[in-house]
């Protein structure tokens, strides 16, 4: 028997709140957050420098990495400077071949796509490199140390976005201030200490290993991969809130 009313689909719910205390907290975080980050970023990318330079320093000779300050926003940042290899022909071969291999088998795979897809991913990348290095072996434009410079000004550029995105994302949520500054300030100390770690690990394949591999560690695995923990991070709170209060009818409502 036909039906005569088909209501909406519901699948989504909707939260309530005043937009001026939303805009108040707003502000109530992110600017605390970015003015300390705008003061100390000169002070956290000393320290990032040095960890990434003690890090290194037992796998180069003496005084090969040096720590030097590049002007940047409001004052200077520090970042290590460090020599990149050049591939050799063969090294830039191989992985030219590994990749367009990897690019033309792995749409074929019928089983966890997804990582498939983003195995392509790093192909395309890595064989653009491989095929510039092959034609160009002794012109590519960026050294060690503007890779360094540029990574560290990405991060700075990360820490000062993540209260501002974080904020839009959990302050609408039905929950306490506390635990949503709590959770930001976590996820700006996740984010220097991963970012420092990921550091040392970049410019020690890059100088022992070959430039060949800049583009891909910085556009698949650099600050613009951040967005998977930030999204995780806020994936994770919303789900645990959401199963919280999921028999209070009166604080999540119905789209339709």
């Amino acid at each position: 028997m036909p039906k005569s009313i088909i209501y909406y689909h519901r699948a989504y719910r909707k939260i309530t709140g005043s937009g001026w205390i939303f805009l108040l907290e707003l502000i109530t975080i992110t600017l605390p957050l970015s003015l300390a980050i705008l003061l100390f970023y000169p002070v956290i990318t000393k320290q990032m420098s040095l960890i990434t330079q003690v890090i290194l320093s037992s796998y180069y000779p003496t005084n090969t990495i040096k720590i030097i300050e590049k002007s940047f926003l409001l004052g200077n940042v520090s970042i290590v400077s460090i020599a990149g290899g050049y591939p050799k022909a063969l090294t830039s071969l191989i992985n030219f071949i590994v990749s367009m291999g990897l690019i033309i088998l792995l749409p074929r795979v019928k089983k966890a796509k997804n990582i498939a897809i983003f195995v392509v991913f790093l192909a395309v990348v890595n064989l653009v490199s491989a095929l510039y290095f092959t034609l160009s072996p002794f012109e590519f434009p960026y050294t060690g140390t503007e890779f360094s410079e540029h990574y560290v000004k990405s991060e700075i550029s990360m820490w000062l976005f993540i209260p501002f995105i974080l904020s839009i994302a959990f302050l609408p949520l039905p929950a306490s201030f506390l635990p949503k500054m709590v959770l930001i300030v976590l996820t700006l100390i996740y984010s220097v200490v991963f970012g420092t770690l990921r550091y040392a690990i970049f410019l020690f394949i890059i100088s022992k290993f070959s430039v060949i591999y800049m583009a891909l560690l910085f556009f698949a695995f650099g600050p613009l991969s951040d967005f998977v923990y930030i999204v995780s991070i806020y994936c994770f709170y919303t789900s645990k809130l959401a199963y919280k209060l999921k028999g209070s009818e009166s604080t999540w409502k119905w789209v339709y």
